[in-house]
């Protein structure tokens, strides 16, 4: 038999060699890795999704609405009271303002659910809701409004980051300037992410200094008690809304605010165990 015909005859028999069949650990491991793929796709996809865009100035689609209430009959103050099961359902709204002559600021928080969890954290939902409007004639502008809240050093109590796509919004943009924010758990993309991150706090702007008659936004928000049950501890919880207001001056040198000042409305949560004061 010549080299070549060998050649020959050892390709047939490769050929007609059945092919390998893939076992079931290996259907698993294709399987697994396949959900992996996605997973990770999908939260990267999310992380795009709802993220600011890449510019300066973010406006939100969804629109921004007050809510009615009856400002003669609501509380400055809730008093949630913690319970060993899940407290789901509308609560109650809580709200503030404050106004002079020419500007007014409200805010209020809507209290929506409270989830106990035993085996991990708590936690207790809400909606802000600020609004400011001019309400006497001047040549003072709406400059920003601004959303901020605390609980002080209380090391059982956080929050979790915000999912920009649900923030409604009026006559309002917001500072989304990218770049490598540093702060006390990380890094951060934007000045959005950092300012509410870092500061606890989401500023909105009047971008091209407009004479706009009102303005306001909106957004859902999630804290987190880490305090375990029974050895549930007292939380305060302070909201706050500030408008800033002033005079927007065409100089020789450029455009610029002046004579700025401040109006501040805010509300506080109470969180108490079951049976606590």
């Amino acid at each position: 038999m010549g080299e070549l015909e060998e050649i020959n005859n050892k390709i047939k028999e490769s050929e007609a060699k059945p092919k390998r069949k893939l076992g079931k650990g290996g259907k698993i491991a294709i399987i697994s890795t396949v959900v992996v793929i996605v997973i990770i796709i999908s939260a990267m996809l999310y992380t795009t999704l709802s993220a600011p865009p890449p510019e300066k100035y973010w406006k939100p689609k969804s629109v921004f609405a007050m809510p009615d209430i009856d400002w003669n009959n609501i509380n400055g103050s809730y008093i949630l009271e913690r319970t060993a099961v899940d407290n789901d359902g509308f609560k109650g709204y809580i709200g503030a303002k404050d106004e002079n002559t020419i500007f007014s600021v409200k805010i209020i928080i809507k209290i929506s659910s409270y989830d106990y969890d035993p085996n991990d954290y708590d936690s207790l939902w809400i909606y802000p809701y600020l609004y400011a409007e001019r309400i006497g004639n001047t040549s003072y502008r709406i400059k920003e409004l601004v959303f901020h809240f605390s609980y002080g050093d209380d090391r059982n109590v956080s929050y979790v980051s915000m999912d920009w796509r649900k923030l409604g919004a009026k006559n309002l943009y917001f500072d989304v300037t990218p770049g490598k924010y540093k702060g006390p758990y990380g890094t951060y993309d934007n000045k959005l992410d950092s300012d509410w991150m870092n500061y606890y706090k989401i500023v909105g702007v009047n971008k091209d200094a407009e004479y706009i008659k009102d303005c306001g936004f909106t957004f859902p928000m999630q804290l987190l008690f880490f305090d375990e049950y029974p050895n549930w501890t007292n939380h305060t919880i302070t909201f706050m809304a500030t408008l800033y207001y002033g005079k927007y001056v065409h100089g020789w040198f450029g455009d610029s605010w002046e004579d700025v000042h401040e109006l501040n409305a805010s509300v506080k949560i109470y969180v108490v165990p079951e049976g606590g004061e």
